[in-house]
């Protein structure tokens, strides 16, 4: 009788341990969706590019285009407290406004602004889940080539600089199944040749729509 009894005791503990395990399998920590499983992943969107201050006084809202690459280095190393580097190639290009190509005797035709960056920063998550919120902050280099074509011209005139620049930013992320779509804002900075960081030379604001692979 004894025996059986400490059996069914046995029996009965090995139940109650088996159930507790499932039992506490929820409480773990939750495993981020499928998507976040990935160290590295690969960004595309696009959008409008708004200008602001001097540039807003001389071009129209313009468009852009992004790519880039995500290294989550926390991941990586298992240490969820590292920030995400992100690297991001871009591309814009502004119309100038009417008033620089209006009918005038050196009217300016087919003026514009295309900006081509490359910008190395951090992205920073603030919640983690199907829905992220994150900030934005890099450092990169600006290429700024305006073009126009005067009106009776047989050629045009172009100029290039490349200057230093910082944009920072936030965004939010939605999990949809294997991959994110994310929808972002930046204020991009350029730097001047009067001082390191001049407010009036902010450039442009890009709102940006995309995918995250």
């Amino acid at each position: 009788m004894k025996i059986g009894r400490c059996a069914a005791v046995v029996g009965l503990s090995l139940s109650l341990g088996v159930a507790l395990a499932h039992a506490q399998t929820p409480e773990m920590p939750a495993t981020p969706p499928q998507s976040h499983q990935h160290a590295i992943r690969i960004g595309l969107g696009g959008g409008m590019s708004v200008p602001v201050n001097k540039a807003g006084d001389a071009f129209k809202t313009g468009v852009h285009g992004q790519g880039f690459l995500l290294v989550d280095f926390g991941r990586l190393l298992h240490l969820s407290m590292l920030p995400t580097l992100r690297f991001n190639v871009g591309y814009q290009q502004f119309d100038y406004k009417d008033q620089f190509t209006g009918s005038q005797t050196a009217a300016l035709q087919n003026a514009e602004s295309k900006i081509l960056s490359g910008v190395a920063g951090l992205q920073i998550h603030l919640l983690h889940g199907p829905v992220r919120p994150y900030l934005l902050a890099g450092v990169g280099a600006f290429r700024i080539q305006s073009s126009v074509d005067s009106t009776g011209a047989s050629t045009g005139a172009s100029s290039s600089t490349v200057k230093l620049g910082i944009d920072g930013g936030a965004g939010i992320a939605f999990s949809i199944k294997r991959i994110d779509a994310f929808v972002e804002g930046k204020v991009q900075n350029v730097y001047t040749d009067q001082g390191f960081i001049d407010t009036k030379s902010i450039r442009v604001i890009p709102v940006s729509f995309g995918i995250i692979f």
